[in-house]
């Protein structure tokens, strides 16, 4: 008898898990009879080696990607409202922003002036004539014989600013300009802060 090859078909099936080579094999000669039976073979081979592949699947194992999407809670975005069409030739009144004063600040406004016009030796300087000392926020706030300097919030009823506008203060020429005066009645209606 002569020893001969048989001639084998590789098939290589790859998944993610695993790669299955199966070789099969078939005899070949002029007989009918093993072609025929060489497709069986094949085909239980192809079964087998499904069924193999099924079983090889995701055992719970978290730590791996997943392809299933996943939905998302995202709401969509909203859009701002398209302003309606004005007819030609109608002017849209457009609203300008509201640019807020920036409030008096007692260090940088009221203080330089009471300390060049006010807070000066021989007059409301500690101690100050009349018990009144004009050098710091706390004893212009407290007041002197008279009461209180200023009342928070009521500009023009307070004292102080009776008393520079057109009330003889300061003694010492000039008067304090109107812009000054108005300075003075500013911080005091805005809660005369010492800020």
């Amino acid at each position: 008898m002569q020893n001969s090859k048989i001639p084998t078909n590789r098939h290589i099936i790859s998944t993610k898990e695993n790669t299955i080579v199966i070789d099969s094999f078939s005899v070949h000669s002029r007989n009918r009879l093993s072609r025929v039976l060489s497709i069986p073979v094949f085909a239980i081979s192809l079964f087998l080696t499904a069924i193999f592949i099924a079983s090889c699947g995701d055992e719970g194992d978290t730590t791996g990607t997943t392809d299933v999407l996943q939905p998302t809670t995202t709401p969509p975005a909203t859009q701002p409202p398209v302003p309606a069409e004005q007819p030609a030739g109608v002017d849209v009144p457009v609203e300008e922003p509201v640019v807020e004063e920036p409030k008096v600040s007692f260090k940088d406004d009221i203080q330089p002036i009471l300390a060049e016009r006010c807070a000066i030796p021989g007059c409301h300087a500690a101690p100050g004539v009349a018990g009144l000392d004009l050098t710091q926020y706390d004893t212009f706030k407290k007041g002197g014989n008279g009461g209180a300097a200023f009342d928070a919030g009521n500009g023009d009823g307070s004292l102080v600013v009776k008393r520079i506008d057109g009330g003889g203060m300061p003694p010492i020429p000039p008067p304090l300009d109107a812009d000054q005066v108005q300075l003075f009645i500013d911080w005091i209606d805005e809660g005369a802060e010492n800020n």
